[in-house]
């Protein structure tokens, strides 16, 4: 679960689109869309009169603990890119982007003017009223990002995130039991006869996150072809059963593990395992455990019972940075969020933090993405990722998904009664939430 311009050209650049951004118009999705639209339209108003007014432009980032450093970085190369911002007080302050939709919602009034969060709080963050709409640069911003970053940032057309970096998962495997050739195919490598007491491949396989990116992959949906519906999800249609059939076999194959974190990690050190589905958070440790004998790639692909083969398409999430819609200054706040998100900075984030980047610019560089080999494959992953829905029905999603793997793995589920599991399980997904 994606070079340089001069710093007097940015500085054109962004007075030109500052005056274009004073005389457009917005609206925050709070209460009536009539009201939201005043209400944005108003702070559009007051920020295009505050432009310009260094002296009075106060801005708050929120960030976690561990980009603290760079983010003031950055605010120094930001001043020194923008002459016009050099009066500007910017301060950071510690919160999370896991953390960011709770405190934000307790009291908009005093969040931070920008903050970053996880793409899947989008729908709840935006329905709250408290995301201001982009409408600066929004068809740059397009342009120059992965295009599911952008659709995890869209609701009905609109933005309400930029796009910042990418989480999701691929395959590790130990090259000295694989080749490159061999990790294309799934079924090749459980066909494949490994030493005794090594394992051939391992993910969770009672964990919703990685087994749906085989239904997705198959051509399922959650929630709609936009992931916006609540009552839809046909996890269980015909492609789902064979789908369900492949997860059953996956299972109940001696060659294969039910792996989290822990034991994924523990059997990569011990050399007992061939492969296993996880993301660039456990990069450092599988690298240290298998060495010269270090191994990424991409989900490999599968066949269905009735001969189809799939290339599984993994669910991901996408940190954006979003302008609170009660900030006193939104035209200086976009601009500012606008410069965290973009290339040199997501760059930035890339050479420090070992995070994913959505820039196109980035994720096509692969001479910078070769530097590290789990963000590299991480980047050509998400290009065929499914972006993980934000609505609220997602809650009722974990849970059935959860069921119906361990259910797999007990062997309560079998090909027999596989239509009737699936159907549980999605009337489960669908069903109302709190009930």
């Amino acid at each position: 679960m994606r070079r340089k311009i001069t710093a007097t050209i940015l500085a054109a650049v962004m007075t030109a689109s500052l005056l274009a951004g004073c005389g457009s118009g917005g609206g925050a999705q709070s209460g009536t869309q009539a009201g939201a639209d005043s209400s944005q339209s108003g702070q559009e108003s007051a920020g295009a009169a505050q432009s310009g007014e260094a002296g009075d432009v106060s801005l708050k980032v929120w960030g976690s603990q561990e980009d603290q450093e760079m983010l003031n970085d950055i605010i120094d190369n930001f001043k020194e890119d923008y002459p016009e911002a050099a009066g500007w007080n910017i301060e950071t302050a510690v919160v999370s982007s896991a953390d960011a939709k709770t405190e934000v919602l307790k009291d908009p009034s005093v969040a931070a003017d920008i903050f970053e969060f996880a793409s899947d709080q989008l729908a709840e963050l935006q329905s709250a009223g408290v995301l201001y709409r982009i409408t600066k640069n929004k068809e740059e911003i397009i342009a120059n990002n992965l295009p599911n970053s952008v659709d995890a940032a869209t609701i009905d057309g609109e933005m309400y995130g930029y796009p910042n970096t990418s989480n999701s998962f691929f395959m590790y495997y130990d090259k000295s039991k694989y080749t490159e050739d061999e990790v294309k195919s799934l079924d090749t490598m459980l066909a494949k006869e490994l030493e005794s007491g090594v394992t051939n491949f391992s993910m969770d396989l009672d964990n919703g996150w990685y087994t749906a990116a085989f239904f997705f992959g198959a051509g399922c949906t959650l929630f709609g072809e936009d992931g916006a519906d609540p009552t839809q999800c046909d996890f269980n249609n015909e492609k789902g059963v064979l789908v369900g059939d492949y997860l059953l076999d996956l299972a109940t194959n001696p060659k294969v593990k039910n792996h989290d974190d822990a034991l994924l990690l523990a059997a990569f050190a011990e050399g007992t395992l061939g492969a296993s589905l996880t993301g660039t958070w456990n990069a450092a440790a599988i690298k240290e455990s298998l060495g010269e004998n270090f191994g990424v790639t991409t989900v490999p692909s599968i066949t269905l019972e009735d001969g189809t083969e799939i290339s599984p398409s993994t669910i991901v999430n996408f940190n954006l940075y979003g302008v609170n819609a009660q900030t006193k200054h939104p035209v200086e706040a976009m601009q500012f969020a606008e410069y965290l998100s973009n290339e040199k900075c997501q760059r930035i984030r890339f050479e420090v933090r070992n995070s994913s980047p959505t820039n196109l610019n980035l994720v096509n560089d692969t001479e910078l993405l070769s530097t590290s080999p789990a963000v590299a494959t991480l980047s050509e992953q998400v290009k065929t990722s499914t972006v993980q829905p934000s609505i609220p029905q997602i809650g009722n999603f974990w849970s059935p998904m959860e069921a119906f793997g361990q259910d797999c793995i007990a062997k309560a589920v079998t090909k027999e009664n596989m239509q009737e599991k699936l159907d549980t399980m999605v009337q489960g997904i669908l069903a109302k939430l709190g009930e």
